[in-house]
């Protein structure tokens, strides 16, 4: 009977582990996700970004990482590039982030904002 009660007292906090570390991973891609839409943010609104600019990182957003990299700081810190931001966010190797374009209407563009995304972090 204590071999039962112990046995389902595991798989039920096994089950509760599993959950909390989910939900932090969901946390915390959801916290890389704003931080990226921030950063593409005020990379558009500020008076120092051209219109050219702007088509250019619309042209290869996952290619013009260093267009946004001035407007992003992790504990202070101003990154180089996206594995900057990955190892300083605290990410494992093999997670991907996909930018996404900007906004370029008030420009005569055809883009609409697209929400960055984060693969590869085991999210379930």
């Amino acid at each position: 009977m204590v071999v039962t009660v112990i046995g389902l007292l595991a798989a039920l906090a096994v089950g509760a582990y599993n959950k909390v570390v989910n939900d932090a991973k969901v946390a915390k891609s959801l916290a890389l996700v704003n931080t990226l839409s921030t950063a593409k943010a005020l990379f558009v609104a500020d008076a120092k970004t051209t219109p050219a600019q702007i088509s250019a990182y619309n042209g290869a957003p996952d290619s013009n990482f260093t267009m946004i990299a001035p407007y992003i700081r992790v504990n202070g810190a101003q990154l180089n590039d996206e594995e900057d931001l990955l190892t300083s966010s605290g990410f494992p190797s093999g997670v991907q982030i996909t930018l996404g374009t900007v906004d370029d209407s008030s420009f005569g563009g055809t883009n609409k904002d697209q929400k960055p995304t984060v693969t590869g972090y085991g999210l379930q």
